[in-house]
C-alpha cells in the first residue's frame, strides 16, 4: 500500500495536521516479529548487571548519567519511574518494570533493522523530500497496564516537542512510530495538538551540561511571547489506531500520551529520521559515536 511512500494529499495532511497516521503501513507478520523481539529482550535482560536507570518524563527529570549516554548507538535497558519501592527493590517483574529499550536497536538489532530500512521507510522519507535521510534514536516503548491490584501505572507522557531534544538547523527531525498493539484511549494512545508546529515555537531546548560531564538541563530560548498562543489541553486530539499503524510525528508539533488505564499492554517501536543537510547539534544529548558526532546511519545512498 505504501510502496511509492506518501500521496501529496497526505503530505499535505501531514504538514497542516503536524501527525499522520497511516494504518496497515507493517504487515501482520512485520508485527508478530518486533513484538515477539521486544518481548525476548525484555524477556533475556540481566538486571543483575544494570545500574537501574530510570527514564524520566517531567520537565526537568531526565536522566543524564554515562548509561544514558552511551546508550545511543546500543541496546540499553531504562525503567520505569515507578518500577522500585522505597527501598530500591523492583515492585514488579522485570518485563513490566521497563519503560524503554534504546536507542541504537536498528543498530544492533537485524529484526528492527530489517523494518527500520525497509524500502517504504525509504520512500515515506523520499517524499517527505529528504536529500540525506538519517535513523538515529530507535527504541522500544512500553505501557505497561495497570497491576493485579487495579493500580495505575505512573507512564504518563506531558505535552513536548521532538525539536526541544533532537536539535537541527533547519529542523527536520521527524518520528516514525509503529504501534505494535492496538492503542486506545484506555491504554494510553499518542493526542497532539493539531497544527501546533505551525503556530508554537521552541520554548526550550534538552542540551548536555559541560558536555555531558554535569548531565542534561533544559534551557529555555527566547522567542516572541506576544504572539504565543495558550496550549490548552482540550485542543488535544487522540489518535487511536490498530496494531500496525505507522504514526509520523513532525519535529514541533506538540504531543503527549496518558496513563495506561487498562489491563492491555501498549508496546510501540520508535526511530527518527533527520535530514543530514541540516546541521545536528553539538549540544544534542544524542551523539554517534558517543564521543560526540553525527554518524548516523544512511537511510538511502
Amino acid at each position: 500500500m505504501y510502496e511509492a511512500g506518501l500521496s501529496s494529499d497526505e503530505v499535505a495532511l501531514f504538514r497542516r495536521e503536524g501527525i499522520i497516521c497511516l494504518p496497515d503501513f507493517l504487515a501482520p507478520e512485520e508485527v508478530s516479529a518486533l513484538l515477539n523481539e521486544s518481548k525476548g529482550l525484555l524477556s533475556d535482560f540481566d538486571v543483575s548487571s544494570h545500574p537501574m536507570t530510570q527514564f524520566k518524563v517531567g520537565e526537568n527529570d531526565h536522566i543524564g548519567d554515562e548509561y544514558f549516554f552511551n546508550s545511543s548507538d546500543k541496546i540499553s535497558f531504562f525503567f520505569d519511574t515507578d518500577a522500585f519501592d522505597e527501598s530500591g527493590a523492583l515492585k514488579y517483574s522485570k518485563e513490566q518494570s521497563i519503560n524503554k529499550i534504546g536507542h541504537g536497536l536498528h543498530m544492533r538489532n537485524q529484526v528492527f533493522r530489517k523494518i527500520t530500512m525497509d524500502d517504504k521507510v525509504v520512500n515515506v522519507a523520499k517524499s517527505l523530500g529528504y536529500k540525506d535521510a538519517r535513523v538515529l534514536q530507535s527504541m522500544c516503548i512500553f505501557k505497561h497496564p495497570v497491576g493485579s491490584t487495579n493500580d495505575e501505572r505512573e507512564n504518563a507522557v506531558p505535552p513536548h516537542t521532538d525539536a526541544t531534544f533532537l536539535f537541527t538547523q533547519p529542523q527536520t527531525a521527524v518520528g516514525f512510530w509503529y504501534a505494535l498493539e492496538d492503542c486506545t484511549l484506555e491504554n494510553g494512545c499518542l493526542w497532539y495538538n493539531p497544527g501546533s508546529q505551525n503556530v508554537f515555537p521552541l520554548t526550550k531546548r534538552f542540551v548536555k551540561v559541560n558536555g555531558g560531564k554535569d548531565g542534561c538541563t533544559m534551557i529555555p530560548l527566547e522567542y516572541d511571547t506576544q504572539n504565543v498562543p495558550e496550549d490548552k489541553p482540550e485542543d488535544y486530539v487522540p489518535v487511536e489506531c490498530k496494531a500496525g499503524s505507522l504514526i509520523l510525528i513532525h519535529n514541533s508539533v506538540l504531543h503527549k500520551s496518558d496513563k495506561n488505564r487498562s489491563h492491555k499492554s501498549r508496546f510501540a517501536y520508535a526511530f527518527h529520521v533527520i535530514d543530514g543537510t541540516s546541521k545536528f547539534d553539538e549540544l544534542n544529548w544524542l551523539q554517534v559515536p558517543v564521543s560526540g558526532g553525527c554518524n548516523f546511519t544512511k537511510l538511502y545512498e
